[in-house]
């Protein structure tokens, strides 16, 4: 019997475009066995061709590729008006942010890390980008309101995640304010009272929980919203407000678009 996959009844389907072949091959069969037709390219001039002509329902594209680089394969994409409404995933050796501000103003909704590479990881993105996608991300679903002028506290320091979830929350009326650590927040929290807080646990100087405990002590800052965008602690220690790390940045915001309509 031929494997579906949870999204209907139809297989979705996903082009890579990579050209190392071990990481391609275990991409395929990781997402071929999970019930998604793949197609592969192994540069950049036959990517950008396949991508054209099989119009996946997503794309998983390296950034450093021969013939066309990744960001060359974004731009011919955007000209054709494939982006920003195909979802691409980029997997990328380099976090540096002003390749996250391109590749984000280029129309790409998430991003994996080389380095921390980890097959389920993926399998985990293209679900919940997929997911997101029907139920029409990279908008949040009617049924939850955006509050047009809800303020975020970004504590992150995974500096291409903080500018993701920035341009996210951007996009969909929210007016998010960055910090890279404890410190920066609290310097933020001295001028101005968020309406949510997104908070990794693990931060350079004070981590995440050192620094929740603090948030929640503060006179000015108990009542306000924790999200926590983290794989790590424990459910009762953070109240359950959990964003599991292999979530998209639009799943993130619809979340917090959840939370704050309540």
């Amino acid at each position: 019997m031929e494997n579906q996959d949870s999204f209907g009844p139809t297989k979705k389907k996903i082009v890579i475009v990579e050209d190392e072949e071990i990481l391609l091959e275990l991409l395929r069969n990781k997402l071929e066995t999970a019930g998604f037709s793949v197609d592969v390219a192994h540069d950049g001039i036959n990517g950008l061709e396949l991508i054209k002509s099989a119009h996946p329902d997503l794309v998983l594209l390296d950034m450093m590729l021969p013939g066309l680089n990744g960001f060359e394969i974004l731009e011919k994409m955007k000209e054709i008006g494939l982006l920003p409404a195909m979802p691409v995933l980029i997997m990328s050796n380099s976090g540096q942010p002003i390749e996250t501000e391109r590749a984000v103003a280029l129309g790409v909704r998430d991003y994996l890390i080389k380095v921390n590479f980890d097959p389920q990881e993926v399998l985990a993105r293209v679900g919940a980008l997929l997911e997101a996608e029907k139920n029409s991300a990279p908008a949040v679903s009617s049924a939850v309101r955006m509050p047009s002028h809800g303020d975020i506290l970004i504590v992150e320091d995974d500096v291409l995640l903080q500018e993701l979830l920035d341009r996210r929350f951007v996009q969909e009326g929210f007016a998010p304010v960055k910090a890279l650590d404890a410190d920066q927040a609290r310097r933020i929290l001295q001028g101005s009272v968020p309406d949510v807080i997104l908070l990794d646990l693990v931060l350079p100087g004070t981590d995440g929980f050192v620094f929740l405990e603090e948030l929640k002590r503060g006179e000015k800052t108990a009542h306000i919203p924790v999200v926590i965008i983290s794989n790590l602690g424990q459910k009762e220690e953070i109240e359950k407000k959990i964003v599991k790390a292999n979530m998209s940045p639009a799943e993130i915001v619809k979340k917090v678009a959840m939370l704050l309509a309540k």
